[in-house]
């Protein structure tokens, strides 16, 4: 399944360069005044935790201010495509995902952008696992106790997601696990977990630096995770592929510009963000989050959407459009850049 991944960075298919249009690279200024970084998730989710991290680092390395942006909605494709309708100067960068580019067509009838054609990517950032959550009082104790309980009450357990991956990482429990559930759409991963302990949800699934965070305050309890095999930083936890064999669900991020980026300004920005996710303590800090850096360049990560999008379709992940934001592309419903 979603082992072919990175077995697709061995395909054989090229990516078009970036043409290289006058800027302020051609005089050697760039970058000569901030740098915007789009997220395009809510505050407080692992995505808007990396992207302020790398806005503050690259800017250390770049002498210049890092600027993030929250762009939350649609999972994450409403600020991607606002990323993408700037300027392709080397001034705005944006956060990319598994889940806003190679599940975004089988998610969306429209996405208001081209996953390849629309930017200009640069690299990898980070690798991430999610894990199943429920409140400490659910009456299910294991995973297998979880999918019975599930199965003998079916269309009663509600699940919220607030982003592509947790949306993903539900359409494959239904689907493997053939299981009936209620799914509720949210703009962000807060209010999930705001909702499952008011118990207005009975589950939902949140990356792994927020659940182990939760867990520790005793708010909700992980039941299993959603990478193939159990992570070094949760080994109490089972993998669901111990259960329901084929499962799997690893995010990834990466960074992108708007397509025509000046390949220099691209090129750079890859250098930088390789140098930093080098470093020990950067690594240390992505490992808190049962992550791993992600350290791929622009056209590795092309590959990667291409081989992972058609995994998406085959597992039947498409779903019909249950409301305006799933039916319409996000750029359509956008006005002018603020």
């Amino acid at each position: 399944m979603l082992k072919r991944w990175f077995a697709g960075l061995a395909l054989a298919v090229g990516t078009a360069a970036a043409t290289c249009a006058p800027s302020a690279w051609a005089q050697g200024t760039w970058p000569s005044r901030p740098i915007k970084l789009v997220v395009p998730f809510a505050p407080g989710q692992v995505t808007d935790w990396l992207g302020r991290m790398m806005a503050e680092q690259m800017a250390a390395e770049l002498g210049q201010p890092g600027v993030v942006e929250n762009r939350a909605g649609a999972n994450g494709t409403i600020g991607a495509a606002w990323a993408v309708g700037q300027p392709a100067d080397g001034y705005t960068l944006g956060i990319t995902s598994n889940g806003t580019h190679s599940a975004g067509p089988s998610l969306f009838k429209k996405l208001g952008y081209d996953p390849l054609k629309s930017f200009t990517h640069i690299g990898g950032l980070m690798s991430l696992p999610w894990m199943l959550m429920v409140r400490p009082d659910f009456p299910a104790k294991t995973l297998d106790e979880f999918l019975a309980h599930a199965r003998a009450n079916p269309g009663k357990l509600a699940v919220g997601y607030g982003s592509s991956s947790s949306r993903l990482a539900i359409h494959q429990l239904r689907s493997i696990g053939r299981l009936d559930v209620l799914e509720v759409a949210y703009k962000g991963l807060g209010q999930t977990i705001t909702d499952l302990r008011g118990g207005q949800l009975q589950f939902n699934f949140l990356d792994m630096g927020s659940a182990m965070s939760q867990e520790k305050g005793g708010g909700l309890r992980g039941i299993a995770v959603t990478s193939p095999k159990r992570s070094p930083v949760a080994p109490d936890k089972p993998a669901i592929a111990e259960a329901l064999p084929g499962y799997e669900m690893v995010s990834w991020l990466g960074i992108a510009a708007p397509a025509g980026t000046p390949d220099a300004i691209a090129k750079r920005v890859h250098e930088v963000v390789a140098k930093i996710l080098a470093r020990p303590d950067i690594r240390d800090k992505i490992a808190a989050y049962g992550g791993e850096p992600m350290r791929l360049d622009g056209e590795q990560i092309v590959r990667t959407i291409q081989a992972e999008t058609p995994v998406w379709a085959e597992n039947r992940l498409t779903c019909a459009a249950t409301s305006e934001a799933d039916s319409e592309a996000p750029s359509a419903r956008l006005s002018a850049p603020a």
